[in-house]
Order: structure tokens, then sequence, then C-alpha cells
């Protein structure tokens, strides 16, 4: 009886998996990830003179506000006109404060990644130009946390920032060897990109920071950007 058994079962166990073959039954596929395209930035053209002159009491945190739209960008003031000691500063002393494209462009950025920085920059000043109505529409709305209705218009270009940085990232994300694949320049991006989204969607963190946090992000990524510029995209 039981050798019976065990010959029926040799016969069911491979009949089983030639139905199961012939039935179609296959691993489903894994989702595929679509990157938007990149977008074409236009060109900034390299300003005649941008520059400050340092006053008494002045940081480069200030400075980096004025300039670029939040402090955190103290780093990439820094890192243009060669300061290794931000709290060096002296008044008098005039610093570069470039706009972004230029600067990159001054350090010798490999012509092939121009595009992807373009349209970072422009990711930027978008989102740094929609953002004052987004503020002003999130505190008209009463919702101090969780979700709003969030403008259409705002929604779509907060969207369209999100797209064009993730289109960027991946672009660079491509960089060939001997150069080295800025990663660290690419995770704040995404961070930035992430956060946008989140914005976009309605969601208030209920602490007031989500949106002070997309400007923190945009600092240390063309922080770390220009960095990777100057160091011969190493």
């Amino acid at each position: 009886m039981l050798a019976s058994t065990g010959k029926t079962m040799r016969f069911l166990i491979p009949t089983a998996l030639a139905i199961l073959t012939f039935t179609g039954c296959r691993r489903a596929p894994s989702p595929v990830t679509v990157t938007p395209p990149l977008p074409v930035a236009a060109t900034v053209a390299r300003p005649s003179s941008q520059s400050v002159i340092v006053e008494p009491g002045m940081n480069l945190r200030a400075i980096a506000a004025a300039a670029y739209g939040h402090e955190r960008f103290s780093g990439f003031v820094a890192a243009v006109n060669g300061i290794t000691d931000p709290e060096r500063i002296v008044a008098g002393q005039e610093l570069k404060t470039p706009s972004l494209s230029s600067a990159f462009r001054d350090v010798g950025l490999d012509p092939r990644y121009q595009p992807a920085i373009d349209a970072l920059v422009k990711a930027c000043t978008d989102y740094q130009a929609a953002e004052p109505a987004y503020l002003k529409a999130r505190r008209d709305s009463g919702v101090s946390a969780g979700t709003f209705t969030v403008p259409e218009n705002i929604r779509a270009t907060f969207t369209g920032c999100a797209d064009s940085i993730d289109a960027a990232t991946a672009t660079l994300g491509m960089v060939k060897p001997p150069d080295k694949v800025p990663k660290m320049t690419i995770d704040q991006f995404r961070q930035v990109s992430g956060l946008i989204r989140e914005l976009a969607s309605g969601s208030i963190d209920g602490y007031g920071y989500d949106s002070d946090l997309v400007g923190q992000r945009f600092g240390l990524a063309f922080t770390n950007a220009i960095l990777w510029t100057q160091h011969r995209h190493q």
C-alpha cells in the first residue's frame, strides 16, 4: 500500500507542475519605474556683475538668504568664494554671488552635466517663486495640521518641480568613469523632491518646518553639487 502511494505521488507531482506551466502560472513582472524626461531649461545668462560687499554684522547665512533664498546656501557661498572658515568674513570684503547656473560654469562643470544642473536650478527658482502663494493659501485654509486643498496652479508647479528634480537626478546618476556619481547631491535632491510632493498633496506636518526643510535641502544639495564640480566630478 505504501509503495503504491509513493508511486502515485511521484506521478502527481510532475503532472501538477506541468499543468501549472501550461496554464500560464508565471511570476508577475516587476513594476517599471518611469522617469520623466529631462526638461530643457533656458540657459541662465552669465551676470555682468553679481557680488556683495560685506557690511559690519553680516554673516554668510544672511548673505546666502538674500542671494539664494535660504540661509542653508551659506555653504554654497563659501565654496564659490573659497572660504574655509565661514565665521571669518570681514567687513569690506567682496563676495561673489553669481546665479546658480553661472556658478557651476565658472568652476568648470562638464558641459554634459549642465542641462541637469539647469533643470535643478529652474526647479529651485520655480519652487521659490510659488512658495509665498502656497504659504498664503495654507494660512487662509485655517488648517494647522493634516491636509488642505492646494490651489491647482500651485500644485501643478510643485509637481513639475519634483518631476524636473527626478529627471535631473536620474541623469546625474548615469555619470560614467572617470567621473564619479555625486551620490550625496542626488540623495539631497531626492529628499527635496519628496518634500515638495508632500506639500503638493496638501499635507501639513503641524510644526511649520516642512516648507522650510525644502529650502534647507536645496541649499545643502547645491552645496554638495558645487563641491563635486570643484573636485573635478569626484
